[in-house]
């Protein structure tokens, strides 16, 4: 560019000479607009150049930057699915150490069975479900009489009038109430028990309260039924195979999935030859959860109506 810039300006002096010596006016028109032309050439090259290579540096810097945003977002992306992986690992492990907790707690019920063991039980079953405050389940006392205690829960007892969390409710086999043994804080479990023993013994010949099977019969009732969301809320273990529920009958242990709804139990005329068609079909169990069933129902005058 120095070199242009010299020939525009000896071009103009050129000009300058020429016009002085007389040799011509054209000569000297000529030659000054070439020197002109290139000296104001030499500053618009500059600049374009300069334009050009500030151009050059922005795009480089631009792609830079988009490249570096590129990267963080990855980064970023990257960064949330570990955290999404990790939460949902936490989740899943936290969700299994309850499960595992909570059988556990109602295992124990068999073989500690403490006020505090079994309401802690029996608040979490029904927060999962597995029991209803409107009927809890019941274990069979008393083979002679068919005479059950069924164990009751209330969230929100009124004290005032005499309720209790936890009550134990002896029972015909059609569900009607005989007597009602309530829990209350002060009372320790031996003490509790020998009061429904003495109801028993007022109802029954049976000498004595099997109280290993009543609370062995409590842990089967919310093991079972936290099994298996059909199996709830759970009404009834009748074993080796069915259970009742709120909403009818359904299979446990070894047998097939199966159920049969409240209102096929209603139209039962149909039942017993279906249910006979089925090999696996434990006869006793299943009859006895429909005699059981229907009675509860009619006592609860659950739809549809007995």
């Amino acid at each position: 560019m120095s070199i242009a810039t010299a020939a525009g300006v000896s071009a103009l002096l050129g000009g300058y000479v020429l016009t002085s010596d007389g040799l011509g006016n054209w000569a000297s028109g000529v030659l000054v607009n070439i020197g002109a032309s290139v000296i104001l050439v030499v500053p618009v090259y500059l600049l374009t150049k300069r334009l050009d290579q500030r151009i050059e540096q922005v795009g480089s810097e631009t792609q830079s930057s988009v490249q570096a945003l590129v990267d963080r977002v990855e980064t970023f992306e990257q960064g949330v699915e570990r955290r999404i992986d990790d939460i949902a690992a936490s989740v899943t492990s936290r969700l299994a150490q309850e499960s595992r907790a909570d059988a556990e707690a109602f295992e124990a019920l068999g073989s500690a069975p403490t006020r505090d063991a079994v309401l802690r039980a029996l608040v979490r079953a029904n927060e999962l479900g597995l029991i209803s405050q409107r009927r809890g389940p019941r274990v069979c006392v008393s083979e002679d009489r068919q005479l059950y205690v069924q164990i009751g829960f209330n969230e929100e007892p009124d004290y005032f009038r005499g309720d209790e969390e936890i009550t134990f409710t002896v029972e015909e086999f059609d569900g009607t109430a005989l007597e009602v043994v309530p829990w209350s804080g002060k009372d320790e479990v031996e003490t509790v028990l020998v009061r429904l023993g003495r109801v028993l013994q007022r109802k029954t010949t049976e000498p004595h309260l099997d109280v290993k099977a009543l609370f062995e019969g409590l842990t089967e009732a919310l093991m079972v039924a936290q099994a298996d969301v059909d199996r709830r809320p759970i009404w009834q273990v009748c074993p080796p195979q069915w259970v009742i529920t709120e909403h009818g009958l359904m299979t446990y242990g070894n047998a097939p999935r199966y159920g049969v709804s409240v209102d096929a139990l209603a139209r039962q005329e149909h039942l017993g030859s279906h249910i006979a068609d089925k090999t696996w079909v434990d006869g006793e169990s299943f009859y006895d959860a429909v005699a059981v069933a229907l009675s509860l129902y009619r006592k609860r005058n659950l739809e549809p109506p007995f």
